[in-house]
């Protein structure tokens, strides 16, 4: 009996030391791979979470870039360049582009008696062949000038033999009434009298809002102003508003010629001969 006592005691030491050493709480060495070390701070490969412990190397990382899987983001259109607004063609007087600064514009019409020589082919506003004077020749350009005048501007006119006949006391709109009653006005006139250019121009640039005046005329002055050089210095001294004189002599010739390119030089415009 004695030793089967031994015998049990024995046995249930072991098995109490066995189960220490399994839960790592003996006094001998701690079980590889855990454990804390000398200080109780965690060993390297303890697995546990907190400063300086190792990283996890076993989590599914992205390996790529991620792309963005919400709503498409639109571009903004790209804004068109500013582009300006078509302006009005300047008008035109044979072909010659008529420039004004604020779309005023005086015709004076040469209607003395040598406007009534000179019988030669011209173009009618309608496009239909026909013969006549200077001074047929002049109303049809005059007439085809002022039907193509564009509703911004402004217009008047002048006949002139030795005195003045104005179509209207002030300018005009050119609107399709204003130049149908103009054209129907230009067409009435017939040569007459002598040629008084100088006060004629003057009383067009009488109109200070006016910038620019279109003379025909075949370039004899000989009433009202002394010679040439008076009806020049008329013209001039009449121009305070600084504006442009166009010129266009119509089978002007020698000093009737130079006459009419001193009006247009002393004036800042162009002169131009025509048939």
């Amino acid at each position: 009996m004695k030793l089967q006592s031994v015998m049990i005691t024995g046995f249930a030491a072991l098995l109490s030391a066995g189960v220490a050493l399994g839960q790592g709480t003996g006094t001998g060495m701690p079980p590889a791979g855990g454990g804390t070390g000398a200080g109780g701070q965690m060993g390297p490969g303890s697995g546990a979470p907190g400063a300086g412990g190792a990283h996890p190397t076993d989590l599914d990382l992205p390996v790529a870039k991620p792309e963005y899987q919400g709503a498409p983001i639109e571009e903004e259109p790209p804004i068109p360049p500013e582009i300006d607004p078509p302006t009005e063609a300047p008008p035109t007087f044979f072909g010659e582009e008529i420039n004004s600064e604020n779309d005023t514009i005086f015709y004076v019409l040469d209607i003395s008696g040598s406007m009534g020589w000179d019988s030669q082919s011209y173009t009618r506003p309608d496009g239909t062949q026909a013969s006549g004077p200077r001074i047929d020749r002049a109303k049809a350009e005059l007439i085809r000038s002022i039907q193509g005048l564009s509703e911004n501007f402004k217009f008047n006119i002048i006949a002139y033999d030795c005195g003045t006949r104005q179509w209207q006391g002030s300018m005009q709109e050119a609107n399709d009434a204003n130049k149908s009653a103009a054209t129907g006005w230009v067409a009435g006139h017939r040569p007459t009298g002598a040629t008084g250019t100088g006060p004629a121009a003057a009383s067009a640039l009488g109109d200070k809002d006016n910038m620019a005046v279109v003379l025909l005329t075949d370039g004899a002055p000989n009433c009202g102003a002394s010679g040439s050089s008076g009806h020049r210095r008329m013209i001039a001294n009449a121009n305070t508003q600084g504006a442009t004189v166009n010129v266009f002599g119509i089978a002007a010739s020698g000093s009737y010629r130079s006459f009419c390119q001193g009006v247009a030089s002393d004036n800042g415009g162009s002169y131009v001969d025509v048939p």
